[in-house]
C-alpha cells in the first residue's frame, strides 16, 4: 500500500520558533519506520506545501498526520485536501495535541484519531486497512472514530512500559529536506527520542498530562544504534526530560564513548536535576553537551512557586553555575505573568545580563494548553481558542495591569535585547557561524519575529470559533 505521512504547516498566525528553526519531523520519522513493508511518502509541509501535485503524483491509500495544537486548523486542510482528491483514502491524525484533545479532530474528513504513543496503533489499522478497506476498528484500543455523525472513543490503550519496541526512524524519508532543517544557530541538524513523558507537576505543562505523569525511556543501547545511523554534527534530544533516570543517562554515556560517537548535543532539563546529579552533567559535558534548555521561569521564588514548579531560585542559581563550569551554555525560558509591568521586564533583564551562562532567553506567556489542568482552570479566563495563537509566544488570558498592545511591546523590546545578547555571547558574529547557509533564513525569521510581537494584539483581540477556519 502508500501510505502519506504529512507534517502539517503552523498556523498563519503562529510566531516563534516557527521563524527560527526547521526541524525533521521525528514522530513521522519513526510511524514510517513502523510499516517499512509498504511504500511510504513523508511530506513536510513546513518546507514544501505542494500537497496537491504529491497526492496526483503519489495516489496515497492512507494519508496520516501529525498535529502539535497550532497544526490544528492546518491538519484538517491536509484531510480535507486528500477526501476531494480521493473519498476513498483513509485519512489518520496522531500527535501531542490529538492526543490531548481527540474531539477537536471530530470530523467526517478524519477517519482515526491515534490517539497516545502511536506505532501499535497505526500498525494495526493499516494491516486491517490492506486487508479489508472497511474502517472497522472498533476492536483497536487508543482511537477516536468518527461514523454515523458520531465522534466516540475506543477502549484506551496503556502506554508501554519502555520505548523499546520503537522502530529506529526512518531518515530517507525526509531525505529531500535534510539539507534544509535547522535549529537558531546550526545547519546541520538531526533529532533523536530517548524518553517520553515527566514526572513533575508544573501546573502548565502539557508533558505530564501526555503520559499520566509517567516517564518511558528507550534503552541506551538502542539509542547509540540509532546516534550511529545519524550523520548530522548537531543531535536534539526531543524529550520531555532526558536526564531524569541519571543511572541510564550514565550508561548511555558509557556506550557513546565505546562507539567513539562524535557529536554536539542540546537537551531539555530541569534545574534541580543538574544540581543533584553535577557530575554527570560534567561527563556529558566531555561528549559534547553543549546546550541545555531549562525552563528557570521567573526570579523569585513566589512567582516559582504560582506555577507549581518545584525549584527555587536558589536551586536555579546553582545549576547555571554548574552548567557555566562545565562549559555549557544555557537556553533559560522565563514565563511573561499576566500582572506583569515594565519593572518585571526589567529585573528579567538584568538577571540575564548578570549571568553570562545565560546564551539565549525565551520570554514566554503564561498559556492555560489545551488538554491540561490549568486550561480548565482558566478556560473562564480564556480569550481565544484559535489555536494558531496557542504557541508560547501569544497572550491567550487577559494581562492585568497593562494592555495587551503594551505587555507585546515590551516583549518585543526585550526580545531584541535577548538576540543582540546571544550574538555576542555566542560570538556568533564569527565566519564559521555568519557564512553558513541558513543565516539569511535565520536572520529573516528573527526580525519577522520581532515584527509580528509588535502587532500581536491586533490579531488576537477578537475571540476565534473552535471550528476550521476557512
Amino acid at each position: 500500500m502508500r501510505i502519506l505521512l504529512v507534517n502539517p504547516p503552523s498556523g498563519e498566525l503562529t510566531v516563534g520558533l516557527k521563524h527560527l528553526a526547521k526541524v525533521e519531523p521525528l514522530g513521522l520519522e519513526i510511524i514510517g519506520g513502523a510499516v517499512r513493508d509498504h511504500q511510504v511518502e513523508l511530506l513536510d509541509m513546513e518546507i514544501d506545501t505542494d500537497l496537491a501535485a504529491t497526492l496526483r503524483r503519489f495516489q496515497p491509500d492512507i494519508v496520516g498526520a501529525s498535529a502539535q495544537v497550532v497544526q490544528t486548523y492546518q491538519a484538517h486542510r491536509v484531510f480535507k485536501a486528500a477526501k476531494e482528491f480521493d473519498p476513498s483514502i483513509l485519512t489518520v491524525v496522531g500527535g501531542h495535541h490529538a492526543s490531548l484533545c481527540p474531539h477537536e479532530f471530530s470530523s467526517p474528513l478524519i477517519d482515526v484519531v491515534v490517539i497516545g504513543e502511536g506505532v501499535p496503533a497505526f500498525r494495526e489499522i493499516v494491516a486491517r486497512w490492506e486487508k479489508q478497506r472497511s474502517v472497522d476498528f472498533e476492536d483497536i484500543p487508543g482511537l477516536g472514530l468518527y461514523g454515523d455523525g458520531n465522534f466516540h472513543l475506543t477502549a484506551p490503550r496503556p502506554f508501554p512500559a519502555t520505548l523499546d519496541h520503537l522502530p529506529h526512524p526512518d531518515r530517507s524519508l525526509t531525505a529531500r529536506y535534510r539539507s534544509r532543517y535547522f535549529y537558531l544557530f546550526e545547519n546541520s541538524v538531526a533529532s533523536i527520542q530517548t524518553s517520553l513523558g515527566c514526572t513533575f507537576p508544573c501546573n502548565f505543562c502539557s508533558c505530564q498530562h501526555f503520559t499520566g505523569r509517567r516517564f518511558i525511556t528507550r534503552s541506551p543501547e538502542r539509542v547509540v544504534e540509532d546516534l550511529k545511523t545519524i550523520k548530522e554534527e548537531f543531535v536534539m534530544f526531543c524529550d520531555d526530560h532526558t536526564f531524569i533516570d541519571v543511572k541510564r543517562m550514565e550508561r548511555l554515556h558509557d556506550l557513546i564513548v565505546e562507539a567513539g560517537i562524535r557529536k554536539r548535543y542540546f537537551a531539555y532539563t530541569r534545574t534541580d536535576c543538574v544540581v543533584k546529579n553535577p557530575d554527570v552533567f560534567a561527563m556529558w559535558a566531555k561528549i559534547g553537551l553543549v546546550l541545555v534548555m531549562t525552563g528557570l521561569e521567573a526570579i523569585d521564588d513566589s512567582r516559582i512557586v504560582e506555577v507549581n514548579k518545584k525549584t527555587s531560585i536558589e536551586i536555579n542559581e546553582r545549576a547555571i553555575e554548574i552548567l557555566s563550569q562545565n562549559g555549557i551554555a544555557l537556553s533559560a525560558g522565563f514565563l511573561v505573568m499576566p500582572d506583569y509591568t515594565e519593572e518585571d521586564f526589567k529585573r528579567i533583564d538584568a538577571y540575564i545580563r548578570q549571568h553570562p551562562n545565560i546564551a539565549l532567553a525565551e520570554l514566554t506567556p503564561l498559556t492555560p494548553l489545551p488538554g491540561t489542568g490549568f486550561h480548565q482552570e482558566m478556560k473562564a479566563k480564556v480569550t481565544t481558542h484559535h489555536r494558531e495563537v496557542y504557541d508560547l509566544a501569544h497572550f491567550v488570558v487577559p494581562t492585568v495591569k497593562l494592555s495587551e498592545a503594551d505587555m507585546y511591546r515590551l516583549i518585543q523590546k526585550y526580545y531584541t535585547r535577548v538576540v543582540f545578547r546571544a550574538i555576542r555571547r555566542l560570538k556568533l558574529y564569527r565566519p564559521r557561524y555568519i557564512l553558513k547557509r541558513h543565516m539569511p533564513r535565520l536572520i529573516v525569521g528573527t526580525l519577522r519575529n520581532s515584527r509580528l510581537i509588535g502587532h500581536m494584539h491586533v490579531s488576537t483581540s477578537i475571540p476565534a470559533p473552535m471550528e476550521v477556519p476557512r
